[in-house]
C-alpha cells in the first residue's frame, strides 16, 4: 500500500533561504555591522542598548570595546572612539540617555579602509561641529548633521 504521507524528518527538509546577497561582506555575515553593508546609504537606527565587551583585535590582544545594539536589526555596532565621541556630543555622557535615540550611520574611509561613521541624528535640534581628539593623532573636526524626514525617507 502506497501512503502519500510526508516521511521527511526535520533534518531532511529544504534549507531556509536567506536574503540574496549583493556584496561580498553579506556572504560572510557576522554579528557586527560592516560599513559596506550600508550599501552606500545613510541608515538611521534606534539605540536599544550600550555595552562593553572584550573583543580580540587583529594582533590577538583582547581589548574592551563599546558595543551598540539597535531596535531595527540584530547587528551590533562596535563603536570606535570617534563614533563614541560623536554620540556623546549629541546625547550626553550618561549612557542611559542614549537609549531610544536615533543615529544615522554612513560608510566612510579611515586609513584607506571602509568604516562606519555617525552622520548625525534626527533627534538633535541642529548640526553640531565636534572636535575629535585621539591618542597619537592630530585633533580633527567632524560635522554631525540634523537628519530631517526627507533624508530619512531617502535612506530607507
Amino acid at each position: 500500500m502506497n501512503n502519500p504521507v510526508n516521511t521527511m524528518n526535520d533534518d531532511q527538509q529544504e534549507p531556509r533561504k536567506l536574503k540574496k546577497p549583493t556584496i561580498f561582506d553579506q556572504l560572510y555575515a557576522g554579528r557586527f555591522l560592516k560599513a559596506t553593508e550600508l550599501l552606500g546609504k545613510k541608515v538611521t537606527l534606534t539605540i536599544s542598548d550600550v555595552d562593553l565587551e572584550e573583543l580580540q583585535d587583529d594582533s590577538g590582544a583582547k581589548k574592551a570595546k563599546a558595543i551598540i545594539s539597535f531596535r531595527e536589526t540584530e547587528k551590533k555596532l562596535v563603536a570606535c572612539k570617534t563614533n563614541g565621541i560623536c554620540i556623546r556630543e549629541m546625547f550626553g555622557k550618561e549612557l542611559v540617555n542614549w537609549i531610544g535615540k536615533r543615529i544615522t550611520l554612513f560608510e566612510d574611509q579611515w586609513n584607506g579602509e571602509a568604516c562606519t561613521r555617525v552622520w548625525g541624528s534626527p533627534d538633535i535640534a541642529e548640526a553640531i561641529e565636534v572636535t575629535v581628539s585621539l591618542p597619537r593623532r592630530r585633533p580633527f573636526k567632524k560635522m554631525l548633521h540634523k537628519v530631517d524626514a526627507k533624508a530619512r525617507e531617502q535612506a530607507a
